[in-house]
């Protein structure tokens, strides 16, 4: 299966944020029919610490699905 993109909320333009995701097999999968997850896009010359990615995971860990997209430069 794969993954249909859901929107975006909460940010402006599209950089990072909590992205709905559905699955186009649900019947087949239905424990991840639907579910979200949490992109968090590399600020423009800047950088995380450790401690705030831990800190964003945690929280998301503890209030959202868990399912993390780092997404950015390598």
């Amino acid at each position: 299966t794969h993954w249909k993109h859901g929107g975006i909320v909460g940010v402006f333009g599209y950089g990072g944020g909590v992205i709905g995701r559905y699955c186009d097999q649900p019947q087949e999968f239905p424990g991840v029919a639907h579910f979200h997850t949490m992109r968090v896009a590399q600020p423009g010359a800047k950088f995380y610490t450790t401690a705030y990615l831990r800190q964003l995971c945690d929280l998301w860990d503890f209030r959202g699905s868990g399912v993390t997209n780092l997404h950015g430069a390598t």
